[in-house]
């Protein structure tokens, strides 16, 4: 067996073998590191780039994971104009080969149930949406004593499931598994005569959340007919060449959006230019220190989680995890004060 000391040694070695086997070869094994970095970063872009979903959206073809998320995104969509900002996908991918790999295994639990069946979302105005649902439990292979209830179930990834677990899912997620249900009904899936339970089953990708979070409903028509209503809007709109409503936050919008700078451009709420060197100048650097103290924030979480339950030392520090038990303090009121914002004027993302 290799004691501790013995290992620590041997690690060093290594090491050391390692930083120094480029000043041999001639070659700049930083610079190689990064070489790989973005090929992997490319192929995460491609992969994600040449899902159904994607092609979808690059032939400008709403899907049933619109709806009910932005009038305005939907309009521009319909018109056909062009994407004006590049989103990376990489959490996106990720999300996508893990729901990928948990319905690989769900086939072979459950094989009554149907994966990604292509079938066709009505709407009841006219018109419809093409539907992939992750899963539909057919009527005909439900199981209620097991809690197999027919109905629609859709995956969802996210980084950590506090907030999902506080607030639910969204107006866009309910629209989504009702319209999947109601394609489900019209290709003969599922029973309208008996209940239908749709919901999403939200997973951690980061792991912290070893066990999923499930949000269900019973299926209703009344939120068909939402949804009709919300597609008649954004018709309504690109008939008369007009804008829909914009339902997304202008943060949300910089940050994810491809058509943040098409739909938002140079929008805000604060007013004048500002032309004085100093000013700029100060204004620069605070954006500089804001993003040092982002950094070394998450740095420093990310070395939490390597030193979890670590003590010891180091020979220069020593380690220690100390239990500080909550505190309750007498109710007080904080006296008022000027908080500073600056953010950085939004643009096209390349």
């Amino acid at each position: 067996m290799v004691e501790q000391d013995e290992y620590e040694d041997m690690s060093e070695e290594l090491i050391g073998m390692l930083t120094t086997s480029d000043e041999h070869a001639g070659i700049d094994l930083v610079a190689l590191g990064k070489v790989a970095a973005l090929a992997f970063h490319d192929a995460i872009q491609n992969a994600s780039n040449n899902t159904e979903r994607s092609r979808q959206q690059q032939d400008y073809m709403l899907g049933v994971s619109n709806l009910g998320h932005c009038k305005q995104y939907a309009a521009l969509m319909m018109k056909q104009v062009p994407f004006s900002d590049v989103r990376d996908k990489t959490a996106a991918f990720f999300g996508t080969v893990a729901g990928a790999a948990i319905e690989a295994q769900l086939k072979i639990d459950h094989p009554g149930w149907v994966f990604q069946e292509s079938i066709f979302f009505p709407l009841p105005s006219g018109g419809g949406v093409p539907s992939h649902p992750d899963i539909v439990i057919p009527f005909n292979a439900q199981d209620i004593e097991a809690g197999y209830y027919q109905g629609v179930w859709d995956g969802k990834s996210k980084a950590e499931l506090e907030t999902i677990k506080k607030v639910g899912p969204s107006q866009q997620q309910i629209f989504q598994v009702h319209a999947y249900a109601k394609a489900a009904i019209e290709a003969g899936l599922l029973n309208p005569d008996h209940p239908i339970v749709v919901g999403d089953v939200y997973f951690d990708r980061s792991g912290k959340d070893v066990i999923p979070h499930g949000v269900m409903h019973l299926y209703t028509e009344d939120v068909i007919t939402f949804i009709d209503e919300w597609v008649n809007d954004v018709k309504y709109a690109v008939l008369h060449n007009e804008d829909a409503s914009r339902d997304m936050p202008r943060e949300w919008c910089w940050s994810y959006c491809e058509y943040a700078t098409a739909c938002r451009g140079h929008d805000t709420d604060v007013e004048g230019l500002i032309e004085s060197p100093d000013i700029i100048a100060a204004v620069d650097m605070w954006a500089e220190v804001k993003e040092l103290k982002a950094e070394a924030k998450k740095k420093e979480a990310a070395y939490k989680r390597t030193l979890d339950g670590v003590t010891g030392s180091t020979g220069t520090y020593n380690i220690r995890w100390t239990e500080v038990g909550p505190i309750e303090t007498k109710a007080s009121t904080r006296s008022g004060y000027k908080k500073l914002s600056i953010t950085k004027v939004p643009g096209a993302r390349k």
